[in-house]
C-alpha cells in the first residue's frame, strides 16, 4: 500500500507541476470607451503565443465579448519585439497595440476598415 500512494505521489508531481508552473499573465485594458481583460495562458517567458484570451467591455453599454487570439510581434524571428495582440471574430479584427508600452490603442476592423477605436493603458 505505501508503494502505490509513493507512486501515485510521484506521478503525481510529474504530471501536475508542468500545469502548474504555467502562470497565466493577465493585463488589464483602461480606455476611454472599452475596458477589457487579457489573458496570456502561454508559459512564462514566451514571447510568441497563440492562446491568448481576450474579454472586452464597452463602457457605454456594458455589452461585451470574449475572444482567443494570438500575440503580435515584429522583426521575429530575429528578435520578436513584442507589440500587442490580435484577436479575430468573423469579419472582425480586434487589435490592442503600442508603440512605446505607456499608451495602449485598441481598434476594431470590419472587414479591413476601423469601425472603433479607443486608447488607453495596459497594467
Amino acid at each position: 500500500m505505501k508503494y502505490v500512494i509513493a507512486v501515485l505521489g510521484f506521478l503525481s508531481v510529474c504530471f501536475l507541476w508542468p500545469i502548474s508552473s504555467q502562470a497565466q499573465e493577465i493585463h488589464v485594458f483602461e480606455g476611454k470607451r472599452f475596458t477589457a481583460k487579457i489573458i496570456n495562458n502561454c508559459p512564462e517567458g514566451y514571447v510568441t503565443c497563440e492562446d491568448v484570451t481576450f474579454s472586452s467591455r464597452s463602457k457605454k453599454t456594458g455589452k461585451g465579448i470574449t475572444l482567443k487570439g494570438r500575440t503580435v510581434n515584429l522583426n521575429c524571428p530575429e528578435v520578436c519585439d513584442f507589440r500587442g495582440y490580435e484577436f479575430k471574430n468573423g469579419n472582425y479584427t480586434y487589435l490592442l497595440l503600442t508603440n512605446d508600452f505607456n499608451t495602449w490603442s485598441l481598434n476594431v476592423f470590419e472587414s479591413g476598415k476601423v469601425i472603433s477605436s479607443d486608447s488607453g493603458t495596459l497594467e
